[in-house]
């Protein structure tokens, strides 16, 4: 059986589709060495970070990081993060994941915010869980939504989905 190999080149500049947005290249009176033109950078100076508050989405990925460490990674936590709204939110998901079961994730909460804003923040508790009703808690501000955590997290619906997952995922890695 004999497989047909398809030929091919690279573009020259002038052949590239998109070759009109690509800086031109200028030759020197010489015929020597080629210089590019300089596109000028109309973004102002000093573009940073915005300061103050530290977002939703890092307390969550540094919660991540801590649940597996308490665990000993039989339970880890992994955060997606979405656009909704028509672009105007940003949604962030914790989920619970146990490795050694094969779960990929478990949504224990979701947390909202305006996509210009960091807070106000909304919390949705128990966003995918149809035997319970979800709770939305709202965050002014870091320390609020800091509050907000630690409460999900002591609350018995995730104690009690987090000691179901740690003690089957320690039975399980038991028996191998």
């Amino acid at each position: 059986m004999s497989t047909k190999r398809r030929k091919s080149r690279l573009l020259g500049e002038s052949e590239h589709p998109m070759s009109s947005l690509l800086p031109k290249r200028e030759s020197s009176a010489g015929g020597g060495s080629k210089a590019t033109k300089v596109i000028d950078d109309l973004w102002p100076e000093g573009i940073t970070a915005a300061a103050g508050p530290t977002p939703p989405l890092t307390i969550l990925k540094q919660q991540a990081s801590l649940l597996g460490r308490k665990t000993k990674n039989l339970l880890e936590a992994e955060v997606h993060t979405e656009v909704t709204d028509f672009q105007r939110l940003l949604r962030h998901t914790f989920f619970l994941v146990a490795p050694v079961l094969g779960l990929s994730g478990y949504p224990l909460l979701s947390v909202e915010h305006p996509v210009t804003r960091i807070y106000p923040a909304i919390v949705k508790v128990n966003p995918d869980d149809p035997s319970s009703s979800v709770r939305e808690l709202v965050a002014r501000d870091e320390a609020e939504f800091k509050e907000h955590l630690k409460a999900v997290f002591a609350a018995e619906p995730a104690k009690r989905v987090i000691a179901s997952l740690l003690a089957q995922s320690a039975g399980k890695s038991n028996v191998a």
